[in-house]
């Protein structure tokens, strides 16, 4: 709304109480929330154990398995990398694969199927004994090895290093669920100098965009419903809908800009700290007549170097539907293009103090003649 920002729609103007009330019920959305309230008093390193126990229990429920299982692009992108390593494994006749987060065990499967000699698959929630039947039942108890421990406390006395570490462990906004630092304690714990990381290297990429049909489902609709004004809960839906990023599918019509990429890794030398905090330049013109609603976010990752191997798995709007579709920052107030405006900031992420598998996305804007923006976001 810019030159009139003093119509904010959101929490500006309120009363303080009805502002208590508005953020009160706000925090109330979290999914972790009365995790969060219980943990108050917990040590941090209480804390995470409570996280990490929450998040392998998510992993025990066959659901989850059920989505990434029928995620075509996602098992296409694997299979693929595993089946372009797979000849020079049946060739060398003596390779060794790390399967971090095993779940079902496809991966692990495919890396036997495909020539590794020995496949370890890891997975420290109850799925792995149910992974251990699969492995049995496919006839693959001589190649594949389950281990039922968490990733950074794995020990394998017969194992000094080994040649391939595969592993899905993207999440929403290619980090939330932070499983990264367990693939990378195994990597700086068993793979070999040289050694193949898969995926090799990802992106996380930002676009701006404007969601129109979104804002008018989620926002407006509370300004008139069945003929009855309902507009005094407008605060209270943007306060709600905007507080945090939205997993959603976003057309490729709607993004206003080239994408941004704000995080580059490569999964042979990133390390945990280079997870915990990161900032990014942001810098676009917005073309006459649009309107900022926010940012889309989404991720690529590379298989190795060879040119077929290039961003295998996309999760852009350009590219076919996965289960991850894109991670959305609505901002709570919209910023009017006018004649087209030139835009500057920065993007910082965090990993959460309070939840450590989340993480706080701030996004800060200036245009010239315009207030500066701050929107701040939770994923957790």
């Amino acid at each position: 709304m810019d030159d009139q920002d003093d119509d904010d729609p959101g929490l500006a103007g309120l009363s303080p109480e009805f502002q208590a009330m508005l953020g009160g019920l706000a925090g109330h959305t979290a999914s972790f929330g009365k995790m969060l309230e219980k943990r108050a008093n917990m040590s941090k390193e209480s804390a995470r154990k409570k996280d990490d126990d929450v998040y392998l229990e998510s992993y025990a429920d066959l659901s989850i398995h059920e989505d990434m299982l029928k995620d075509i692009p996602r098992v296409e992108a694997y299979s693929k990398a595993i089946a372009f390593y797979g000849t020079k494994w049946t060739e060398s006749a003596d390779t060794t694969v790390i399967d971090v987060g095993s779940g079902t065990g496809l991966l692990a499967i495919k890396c036997a199927q495909a020539g590794a000699k020995k496949v370890i698959a890891v997975e420290a929630s109850r799925m792995s004994h149910f992974l251990k039947q699969i492995v049995t039942d496919n006839s693959l108890s001589s190649c594949v090895e389950v281990y039922e421990s968490r990733a950074e406390e794995l020990e394998l006395p017969e194992v000094k290093a080994v040649d391939v570490i595969v592993s899905e462990w993207m999440g929403y906004f290619l980090l939330f669920e932070n499983m990264l630092p367990s693939v990378l304690a195994v990597r700086d714990k068993y793979l070999k100098p040289n050694g193949l990381m898969l995926p090799s290297r990802c992106r996380l990429m930002v676009a701006p965009v404007e969601r129109q049909n979104w804002r008018n489902a989620k926002l407006d609709f509370w300004k008139e419903v069945h003929g009855i004004d309902m507009s005094a809960l407008m605060p209270l839906a943007v306060a709600t809908a905007c507080e945090r990023p939205q997993h959603c599918s976003v057309s490729e019509a709607e993004l206003l800009g080239h994408p941004i990429p704000i995080l580059d890794l490569d999964l042979h030398k990133v390390r945990e700290e280079d997870l915990k905090r990161f900032e990014m330049p942001i810098c676009f013109e917005m073309p006459p007549g649009k309107r900022l609603d926010g940012f889309a976010s989404w991720f690529e990752c590379d298989f190795g170097e060879d040119p077929s191997l290039l961003s295998l798995l996309s999760t852009s709007p350009s590219s076919p539907p996965t289960h991850w579709r894109q991670t959305v920052f609505h901002f709570r107030q919209p910023l009017e293009g006018g004649g087209g405006v030139s835009l500057s900031g920065k993007v910082v992420v965090e990993q959460h103090e309070v939840y450590s598998r989340g993480y706080r996305i701030t996004f800060e804007l200036n245009a010239a003649g315009r207030r500066p923006r701050l929107e701040t976001f939770e994923l957790r």
